[in-house]
């Protein structure tokens, strides 16, 4: 949510843009981060792009299918790519939320 509170020139008209983007905020527009959907096969880990100009520090499970135990892989996260490893049985689709 973009707030556009340069223009405003009355503490009313700036208590009334803020309380309507507040309003509309989304969880997502709570982290500094970036979502992605992977599926990852059974008891295998993906590499992930990472997207930032830094290397996060938490991954955040926003949504699964399948039953699978999704955690960090072995492999360094880098400014690269991320590593998340299924530790399930049967391959996951997942939509991650990766974030500082």
């Amino acid at each position: 949510m973009k707030f556009r509170i340069e223009g405003l020139n009355s503490l009313k008209s700036l208590v009334k843009e803020l309380a309507l983007g507040l309003r509309n905020l989304t969880f997502g527009d709570n982290f500094n981060g970036f979502v992605k959907e992977v599926t990852i096969s059974a008891t295998s880990e993906a590499a992930i792009r990472n997207e930032l100009q830094y290397i996060p520090n938490y991954f955040i499970i926003l949504s699964q299918s399948g039953n699978g135990l999704l955690t960090k892989g072995s492999t360094d996260w880098s400014s690269d790519y991320l590593y998340i490893y299924n530790n399930g049985a049967v391959s996951v689709t997942a939509t991650i939320l990766f974030t500082k």
